[in-house]
């Protein structure tokens, strides 16, 4: 007897072999949600695997990832791990990418779970709607708790360039106001104008400029500790985005604010000097 050949479903940019599944009311369910910032690290993929097998009989399993140009598959992630370490050893650390997928042996029921450095992308297929419901609010659910969010990073990026460049423009303001001045006497007039709310001005310009500089630098660091993780071999840290920081970043963390402030008196000083701030 022929066997019939799988036909193959082009979903959301993905390839997913499959079958046509039988199903008595002929319709499936097909859910698809995708998740940034995801930290899952060696027992978080044993166990989010095998919780997106629960319901399927019998599941026929496919764990891949792709590294250079060679792609590497195995019917479980141990086997993978294994076999990437015996013929690509240069890939250590944090993997690049990773994909699970689990079939029934009816195709009625399937999960694929594609993961990388930016995103985690699910998708539940199945004649039965309540499952493929069920199952993605397991999974979400779990995914949550890893640090995944729903919106791209790069909005929040957006956000804090424009904020950088506000206040930065807003010390930048007060440094070059008036600098057009070309008599002697003007410049006098400045002086004793500034002297009197010298203390105001070089408080709120001290403010302006330190959130301007300080704050992205903070929010680089932060992001930096949540981006997404994707390591086969160790778990990953579920403390504080500080304790997630390596030593040279939390150095860093310390001598830059230092530099930054320090940069900054030098500015204000040559403004003291040269236009009477």
């Amino acid at each position: 007897m022929q066997q019939k050949l799988p036909s193959i479903v082009v979903l959301e940019g993905m390839i997913w072999n499959m079958s046509t599944p039988p199903s008595p009311s002929g319709q499936q369910t097909n859910i698809r949600k995708v998740f940034y910032q995801c930290q899952l690290g060696k027992s978080d993929l044993g166990s989010l695997f095998a919780m997106a097998c629960e319901g399927i009989t019998e599941p026929q399993v496919k764990v891949s990832t792709t590294a250079g140009e060679t792609l590497f598959w195995k019917p479980s992630l141990e086997e993978l791990v294994e076999n990437v370490h015996r013929d690509a050893p240069e890939v250590h650390g944090d993997w690049a990418n990773l994909t699970f997928q689990a079939d029934s042996s009816s195709q009625e029921k399937g999960v694929k779970i594609s993961i990388d450095k930016e995103q985690t992308e699910v998708n539940f297929l199945g004649s039965d709607a309540t499952w493929a419901h069920g199952q993605m609010a397991r999974v979400e659910k779990v995914l949550v708790s890893r640090g995944a969010v729903f919106s791209s990073p790069r909005y929040e990026n957006i956000i804090t360039f424009v904020l950088h460049a506000f206040f930065l423009a807003l010390g930048a303001f007060f440094l070059i106001r008036g600098v057009d001045d070309e008599t002697v006497a003007d410049c006098v007039e400045r002086a004793k104008n500034a002297s009197r709310n010298d203390v105001f001005f070089n408080v709120f310009m001290t403010v302006a400029f330190s959130f301007g500089l300080l704050f992205p630098f903070f929010q680089l660091l932060k992001r930096r500790a949540s981006r997404a993780r994707l390591k086969v071999d160790a778990d990953v840290s579920r403390d504080s985005w500080w304790s997630r920081l390596s030593n040279g970043e939390k150095i860093a963390a310390a001598v830059v604010p230092l530099t930054a402030l320090g940069a900054l008196g030098t500015v204000a000083t040559a403004a003291h000097n040269l236009w009477g701030k």
